[in-house]
Formats: structure tokens, C-alpha cells, sequence
């Protein structure tokens, strides 16, 4: 699968990239303590692709910062997880309003309303974009996964 090698080139600079036969994983989180389960972020079709630069951009800041617990970008497949599961995906929605938010609990949304980010809501479990998006509904996701990746 060419995505997997191309995706693995992005990941390497910021952590190890685990490859499992459903697909990959990128772990990042607290060194000192905390590993409980905590969030995990997935992308069942990477081939859309934007849903991954997406990530990727998030994962380069997140990586800078200690973020508490066991926290995973899943690509290809859902993990065998015991945190928060949010799923990114794509969505009907209107191109420029933002990113989609979905049935994802509560606190995601007080997380971007208290960040400014706006947003739209959709149908469906998850966080992600309109199927016609912007560039400036992309950055708001991009924003929007960091945030509730610190917040959550």
C-alpha cells in the first residue's frame, strides 16, 4: 500500500511509527507516568489524504509538548483502545464554515468554543471536514485536533 510507506516518511522525524497488518500506529504522551489509554485519534481510509496531513501537522506540534497519558494516531483500522475514541473523517458539510463536529462527547465541543474555533456540526460519529473544504477549514481542524488533544 503506497500510502503506509509515504505516511511512515511523515511520521519517522517525530516519534516510532508501529505497523501492524491492519495498518499504523504513532504513539505519543506523558514519558514520566501517566500511560493509561487516554485519546486516540483514527483514520479508517487514509487514502484521504487530507484527513491525514491533518494529523500529521497535529502530531509535528504535539510531539513538542507532554501531553498526559497514552495517546495514539490510528491509520487504516480502529485500535484496541481503552481511552476516548474520535474518529476523523469526512463529512456533508458547507465548504468554509469550519471543521464538521459529529456525535464526539461534549467536552469537544466546549473545546472548540472555548479555543474560537469555528465549527460546523454534522451527521455521524467524529471530527473532520466538509467534502468541498478550504485551506482555512483545514488549519481550523488541524487546531482543533491539537486542542482537544491538550484539553481533553
Amino acid at each position: 500500500m503506497e500510502w503506509r510507506e509515504r505516511l511512515k516518511g511523515l511520521l519517522e522525524p517525530y516519534g516510532e511509527v508501529i505497523e501492524t497488518e491492519k495498518g499504523l500506529i504513532f504513539e505519543f504522551g506523558d514519558d514520566e507516568g501517566d500511560f493509561s489509554d487516554r485519546l486516540a485519534f483514527i483514520i479508517e481510509k487514509p487514502e484521504e489524504w487530507p484527513l491525514v496531513e491533518a494529523a500529521v501537522k497535529a502530531i509535528a506540534d504535539l510531539t513538542d509538548h507532554d501531553v498526559p497519558g497514552r495517546n495514539v494516531f490510528a491509520f487504516g483500522f480502529e485500535p484496541d483502545f481503552g481511552g476516548t475514541l474520535i474518529r476523523l473523517r469526512f463529512f456533508d458539510g458547507r465548504p468554509g464554515e469550519g471543521p464538521v463536529i459529529g456525535d464526539v462527547p461534549e467536552k469537544v465541543i466546549k473545546i472548540a468554543e472555548r479555543n474560537g474555533i469555528k465549527y460546523q456540526r454534522g451527521d455521524g460519529e467524529g471530527i473532520g471536514l466538509p467534502k468541498d473544504f478550504t485551506e482555512n477549514d483545514l488549519e481550523a481542524l488541524i487546531k482543533l485536533v491539537e486542542a482537544v488533544a491538550f484539553e481533553l
